[in-house]
Protein backbone atom coordinates (compact mmCIF):
# COMPACT_ATOMS: atom_id res chain seq x y z
CA UNK A 1 0.00 0.00 0.00
CA UNK A 2 1.36 3.28 -1.02
CA UNK A 3 1.54 6.02 1.65
CA UNK A 4 -1.06 8.32 -0.14
CA UNK A 5 -3.74 5.00 -0.17
CA UNK A 6 -2.58 4.64 3.91
CA UNK A 7 -3.42 8.47 5.01
CA UNK A 8 -6.98 7.95 2.99
CA UNK A 9 -7.57 4.77 5.06
CA UNK A 10 -6.77 6.14 7.75
CA UNK A 11 -7.73 9.57 8.02
CA UNK A 12 -10.17 9.97 4.64
CA UNK A 13 -12.90 10.58 6.82
CA UNK A 14 -12.05 13.33 9.08
CA UNK A 15 -10.22 15.23 5.72
CA UNK A 16 -13.48 14.89 3.81
CA UNK A 17 -15.68 16.38 6.58
CA UNK A 18 -12.64 19.10 7.64
CA UNK A 19 -13.29 19.99 3.61
CA UNK A 20 -17.24 19.91 3.21
CA UNK A 21 -17.10 22.14 6.29
CA UNK A 22 -13.92 24.13 5.67
CA UNK A 23 -13.96 24.25 2.33
CA UNK A 24 -17.39 24.32 0.95
CA UNK A 25 -17.48 21.17 -1.24
CA UNK A 26 -20.15 19.06 -1.19
CA UNK A 27 -18.97 15.17 0.06
CA UNK A 28 -18.39 14.16 -3.58
CA UNK A 29 -16.05 16.86 -4.72
CA UNK A 30 -14.32 16.55 -1.23
CA UNK A 31 -13.94 12.64 -2.24
CA UNK A 32 -12.52 13.45 -5.50
CA UNK A 33 -9.94 16.32 -4.44
CA UNK A 34 -8.56 14.46 -1.30
CA UNK A 35 -6.57 12.05 -3.62
CA UNK A 36 -5.51 14.19 -6.29
CA UNK A 37 -4.58 17.03 -3.39
CA UNK A 38 -2.41 13.83 -1.68
CA UNK A 39 -0.71 13.50 -4.84
CA UNK A 40 0.02 16.94 -5.35
CA UNK A 41 1.04 17.35 -1.30
CA UNK A 42 4.22 14.32 -2.19
CA UNK A 43 4.89 15.68 -5.32
CA UNK A 44 5.59 19.61 -3.71
CA UNK A 45 7.19 17.71 -0.94
CA UNK A 46 9.59 15.45 -3.41
CA UNK A 47 10.42 18.71 -5.62
CA UNK A 48 11.12 20.87 -2.04
CA UNK A 49 12.65 18.09 -0.22
CA UNK A 50 15.69 19.91 0.61
CA UNK A 51 13.81 22.69 1.86
CA UNK A 52 11.38 20.83 4.53
CA UNK A 53 12.16 20.96 8.10
CA UNK A 54 11.77 17.34 8.67
CA UNK A 55 11.59 17.64 12.14
CA UNK A 56 8.64 19.58 12.09
CA UNK A 57 6.35 18.45 8.96
CA UNK A 58 3.55 20.73 10.12
CA UNK A 59 5.46 23.89 10.86
CA UNK A 60 4.57 27.19 9.20
CA UNK A 61 7.34 27.43 7.15
CA UNK A 62 6.83 23.91 5.51
CA UNK A 63 3.40 24.55 4.91
CA UNK A 64 3.85 28.05 3.10
CA UNK A 65 6.53 26.03 0.81
CA UNK A 66 4.52 23.62 -0.27
CA UNK A 67 1.00 25.62 -0.63
CA UNK A 68 3.43 27.46 -2.97
CA UNK A 69 4.95 24.46 -4.22
CA UNK A 70 1.17 23.03 -5.88
CA UNK A 71 -0.23 24.49 -8.81
CA UNK A 72 -3.74 25.28 -7.24
CA UNK A 73 -5.64 26.06 -10.38
CA UNK A 74 -4.63 22.81 -11.92
CA UNK A 75 -5.50 20.73 -8.82
CA UNK A 76 -8.76 22.33 -8.39
CA UNK A 77 -9.36 21.69 -12.26
CA UNK A 78 -8.57 17.69 -12.01
CA UNK A 79 -10.55 17.63 -9.25
CA UNK A 80 -14.16 19.27 -10.67
CA UNK A 81 -13.73 22.06 -8.04
CA UNK A 82 -13.19 26.27 -7.88
CA UNK A 83 -10.02 27.62 -7.51
CA UNK A 84 -11.35 28.91 -4.21
CA UNK A 85 -12.46 25.59 -2.87
CA UNK A 86 -8.81 24.19 -4.33
CA UNK A 87 -6.84 26.86 -2.10
CA UNK A 88 -9.10 26.57 0.68
CA UNK A 89 -9.08 22.64 0.72
CA UNK A 90 -5.33 22.28 0.54
CA UNK A 91 -5.01 24.86 3.14
CA UNK A 92 -7.32 22.83 5.53
CA UNK A 93 -6.11 19.48 4.44
CA UNK A 94 -2.12 19.96 4.40
CA UNK A 95 -1.68 20.72 8.33
CA UNK A 96 -3.43 17.24 8.95
CA UNK A 97 -1.42 15.52 6.02
CA UNK A 98 1.77 17.27 7.59
CA UNK A 99 0.95 16.45 10.54
CA UNK A 100 0.10 12.51 9.98
CA UNK A 101 3.26 12.01 8.16
CA UNK A 102 5.09 13.42 11.00
CA UNK A 103 3.05 10.86 14.13
CA UNK A 104 3.35 8.29 11.86
CA UNK A 105 7.24 7.78 12.49
CA UNK A 106 8.89 6.25 9.44
CA UNK A 107 10.88 8.38 8.65
CA UNK A 108 13.23 6.60 6.92
CA UNK A 109 10.47 5.62 4.77
CA UNK A 110 9.67 9.35 4.34
CA UNK A 111 13.13 10.05 3.66
CA UNK A 112 13.21 7.25 1.23
CA UNK A 113 10.15 8.51 -0.38
CA UNK A 114 11.56 12.09 -0.70
CA UNK A 115 15.13 11.12 -2.27
CA UNK A 116 16.84 11.89 0.91
CA UNK A 117 17.85 8.62 2.33
CA UNK A 118 21.52 9.43 2.34
CA UNK A 119 20.30 11.84 5.22
CA UNK A 120 18.29 9.65 7.43
CA UNK A 121 21.12 9.95 10.25
CA UNK A 122 21.40 14.15 10.24
CA UNK A 123 17.80 13.84 10.39
CA UNK A 124 17.65 10.59 12.95
CA UNK A 125 20.11 12.60 15.38
CA UNK A 126 17.94 15.60 15.08
CA UNK A 127 14.72 13.75 16.13
CA UNK A 128 16.89 12.21 18.80
CA UNK A 129 18.35 15.90 20.00
CA UNK A 130 14.18 16.77 20.02
CA UNK A 131 13.26 14.16 21.96
CA UNK A 132 16.36 14.77 24.81
CA UNK A 133 15.28 18.19 25.49
CA UNK A 134 11.02 17.60 26.00
CA UNK A 135 11.76 13.77 26.99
Amino acid sequence: MDLISEILEQKGGSMISALVSGAGMGTDQAETFLPEAGSSVMEAMTSRADDLDLSDLPSKANLDSLMGGIDIASLASRSGVTAEQGSKGLATILPMLLGFLGDKGDMGGLLGLLGKADDLGGAMDKLKGFGKLFG
